[in-house]
């Protein structure tokens, strides 16, 4: 291929800011993208489980362990928020959880009574086609919202092992039932810390940025797992200062706890010039949805609003829409192909694709993704294994469920591989593994697993390979636009009172920055091509927030407003 022709302004560009690198897979795979102690939060997500799941051994429902234990991943979604922003998540959570477990339910009901009737093994497909179906809708959703791990994932899994639980005698209702007793007796005991540090997660957030970025900046060959842990943790403890109400519209609003913003930004600081120094790029791992941009040093805007994020990406090139699209093919014949060949779980094999596939990943990191999916699984059968050789019951079972919620809920934002060892006896158990064949589920679910990492490869390389050059071109007029939007508010009002034009500018530059990285990741010709607009965009967008921010509260003048009218116009 003939490289491209570099001409002065791109030239000019590459030396202000170079391109970034493709990230080593070896590197990906074995990295730990987190620092921060998990173990308190694992502990609460197995006590979530053991206690309600004791109370019902002891009144008679030992089946019931297993639908409990799918209520309390719940605790996962609320670990890390300040609990100002905590209960609000896991309410959320709980609810979409509860819902898809009851509504699973029902659609295995209907399944299994014609299977059972001498129905076609195709009726297998229901469940399926139920999977692949919130599994698309949550992809959207998660990706438009820019949540953060694991999005969608423990729903979809419950929801889809849900339609396997009919064969335990379960009705629908006693399954929403038991997954409300475990989402509620994770929301109490998610919560139960506030009542000893009402300000504990925001404080150990900023704790554990600075112990990530000491550790950054004292290797003499930092990793990329070191590099991962610096960014996640300084990017979540600026979303927890944020969610604590510390912080409000680029400004500090809390003065009593203005330490913790110093200590952040001295961090950020710390974290830009070691980056500088060993050259990693803020695009290694495209799972973390950064709200902040790792290259400037100010305190970063709150989220857009909910509607104007799913309404900014209801758009057919956007990244929400075509990760939802490789998404439902890659799981629809995952779960195709897994029926037509007997297999008896599609539902697992949609959630494998799924894993692959949910935060659209770059190539590389997709790729690396799914080895994770398939060795994680593989390990996590042998893991099966053992429970189904010893046949555990009663108080081991619930045992052996508080042991794999904690492994996942430990592991979650670290390694998904290892999060999939322990998520993955919890999918068998859900689906009545434990009366079948040892052999015929270790060989079933594997091929599952191959038939999902091959069908989301094929999706993660080639479906729609010129998108990611139109989403950027289509974020490089969304910047422009925000801009004119802040200046025609300026006309009228103070910088302080167009706090929601600079955020949204602000969101749309971090987009921006997000989809030009991906694009060096996966088409690096392309990106040479739209670097120097890139870099134009990016700084006439914080020229103007920089000069709100130094004027936050005074009224510009029409001759001040014209100048930053005039860089804009530069960068057009």
């Amino acid at each position: 291929m003939t490289p491209p022709t570099i001409d002065d302004r791109t030239r000019a560009a590459l030396e202000h800011e170079p391109l970034p690198k493709r990230p080593n897979p070896w590197r990906l795979f074995t990295a730990f993208h987190s620092s921060a102690p998990r173990w308190p939060g694992a502990l609460r997500a197995a006590i979530a489980v053991a206690v309600p799941g004791a109370l019902a051994l002891a009144l008679g429902h030992e089946n019931a362990t297993v639908l409990i234990a799918s209520g309390g991943f719940i605790v996962i979604y609320g670990e890390g928020h300040p609990y100002r922003a905590r209960l609000s998540v896991m309410a959320t959570a709980a609810m979409l959880l509860v819902l898809g477990a009851t509504s699973g339910a029902f659609v295995g009901s209907v399944m299994w009574a014609q299977l059972e009737a001498g129905g076609s093994h195709w009726w297998l497909m229901l469940s399926g086609l139920f999977t692949v179906l919130i599994s698309t809708i949550g992809t959207y959703v998660q990706n438009a919202l820019r949540l953060s791990p694991p999005g969608v994932f423990f729903i979809v899994m419950v929801a889809g092992g849900s339609t396997m639980v009919a064969r335990l005698g379960f009705n629908p209702l006693e399954v929403g039932g038991w997954a409300i007793v475990g989402a509620v007796s994770a929301i109490f005991v998610g919560m139960s810390g506030k009542l000893v540090h009402p300000h504990g997660p925001e404080r150990q957030a900023v704790i554990t940025a600075d112990k990530a970025v000491a550790n950054f900046e004292e290797a003499s060959s930092p990793t990329l797992g070191q590099h991962h842990q610096a960014q996640n943790a300084v990017a979540t403890a600026w979303s927890a200062l944020n969610d604590a109400g510390i912080i409000s519209g680029g400004n500090v609003v809390d003065q009593s706890q203005y330490h913790l913003v110093d200590r952040v930004m001295d961090s950020h600081r710390r974290l830009v010039i070691r980056n500088s120094e060993v050259g990693f790029s803020s695009n290694d791992d495209s799972d973390i949805a950064t709200l902040f941009d790792e290259k400037r040093l100010a305190i970063p805007h709150t989220r857009p609003s909910v509607m104007y994020r799913l309404t900014r990406s209801a758009n057919r090139h956007s990244h929400a829409f075509i990760t939802a699209e490789k998404v439902f093919f890659a799981t629809f014949l995952s779960a195709l192909v897994g029926v037509a060949l007997g297999f008896d779980r599609p539902d697992w094999a949609v959630v494998s694709a799924l894993l692959m596939l949910q935060w659209g990943p770059d190539r590389i990191p997709g790729q690396v993704r799914g080895m994770h999916r398939l060795f994680g699984s593989l390990l996590g059968i042998v893991l099966f294994a053992l429970f189904h050789y010893f046949e555990v019951s009663g108080y081991w079972l619930l045992l052996v469920l508080a042991v794999c919620q904690f492994g996942a809920e430990f592991f979650v934002t670290k390694n998904y591989a290892f999060t999939v060892i322990f998520t993955t006896p919890l999918a068998l158990l859900m689906g009545d593994s434990m009366s079948q064949p040892l052999g015929t589920v270790f060989v079933d679910r594997t091929v599952e697993v191959l038939l999902s990492v091959v069908f989301g490869s094929l999706f993660l390389w080639f479906w729609r390979p010129s998108a990611e050059r139109q989403n950027h071109y289509r974020l490089i007029i969304r910047c422009r636009k925000a801009m004119g939007s802040l200046l025609g508010a300026l006309l009228i009002t103070p910088p302080s009172g167009a706090k929601e034009e600079r955020r949204d500018l602000q969101y749309e530059l971090l987009s921006e920055r997000r989809a030009i990285n991906s694009l060096a990741m996966d088409h690096p010709d392309v990106a040479i091509q739209e670097w120097a607009n890139h870099g134009d965009v990016q700084r006439a967008g914080y020229a103007l927030l920089d000069f709100c921010n130094a004027r936050n509260d005074v009224q510009l003048s029409p001759g001040e407003i014209a100048e930053l009218a005039e860089i804009v116009k530069a960068a057009s």
